[in-house]
């Protein structure tokens, strides 16, 4: 089975919610916050930059890709 993972092709549409931020932290560190996530989200309201650890396994992206108003992930087979 190959490797799936999280991408961020559609970063200029980022509104600075955070939602991937909490999701990731709520299905991954089963904790409702966005320290220790690993999803961040950094930036001013004219621009956001969305940082991915991806050091850390993330096992629910279907749900993260899906929770984001703007849809700005994609889910990339290696």
């Amino acid at each position: 089975m190959p490797a799936r993972y999280l991408a961020v092709p559609r970063e200029q549409k980022c509104i600075g919610c955070r939602l991937c931020s909490l999701a990731a932290s709520r299905y991954e560190n089963r904790m409702l916050g966005i320290k220790g996530s690993p999803i961040t989200v950094k930036g001013k309201p004219t621009m956001y930059k969305i940082q991915i650890d991806y050091g850390k396994v993330i096992k629910n992206i279907d749900k993260i890709v899906s929770i984001c108003p703007q849809n700005c992930f994609d889910i990339v087979s290696s």
